[in-house]
């Protein structure tokens, strides 16, 4: 594996991660929206601020997947998810556990969410910095493995929430 084949999985990870956030918060943008409320930077509920910024993520998800310039691509990137997580870190040292609507509903804000950013923040700045740009070959594999890992962080964020495993004894 080469450095063209790490900046096509980077890409690919940002893509499909990207894309399965935005995607819920174009469908039901209500949750987004309540967040931004919760979070301290809007006062009113606007669904359609929500529907929005779904509407980028997706965006910003397949310039990142198939732009032929990727650097402004990877900046995008790159500074939604240091907004996002500056204001997920202002939360948490608040001392609050805000339902984010990160991937919709059900998640909360904690430091894993944090860190998982911070994460997400180095490959969109490794994509960024890198000097080659993936063929498109490269970026297609690499949304294969983006796409399995997202999934895979998906089912186990859904099955923390859910706890379908969880015994009570109580009843």
């Amino acid at each position: 594996m080469d450095l063209a084949d790490l900046v096509g999985a980077g890409c690919g990870l940002l893509a499909a991660l990207f894309v399965a956030s935005g995607v819920p918060k174009i469908r039901r943008p209500f949750g987004l929206a309540l967040a931004l409320v919760r979070f301290g930077v809007v006062r009113r509920v606007r669904p359609g601020l929500g529907r929005l910024l779904g509407a980028l993520e997706v965006a910003v998800g397949i310039a990142v997947a198939v732009s032929p310039t990727l650097l402004p691509a990877a900046i995008s990137a790159l500074v939604l998810l240091v907004a996002f997580t500056a204001v997920v870190v202002r939360s948490v040292l608040a001392g609050q556990s805000v339902e984010c609507a990160c991937f919709g509903t059900g998640e909360t804000t904690s430091w894993v969410t944090v860190v998982r950013n911070l994460v997400l923040i180095g490959v969109a700045a490794f994509v960024a910095a890198a000097p080659v740009v993936p063929t498109m070959d490269q970026r297609i594999s690499g949304l294969l493995i983006g796409t399995v890992i997202t999934c895979g962080y998906l089912l186990m964020s859904t099955l923390a929430v859910l706890k379908p495993f969880s015994v009570r004894l109580d009843g």
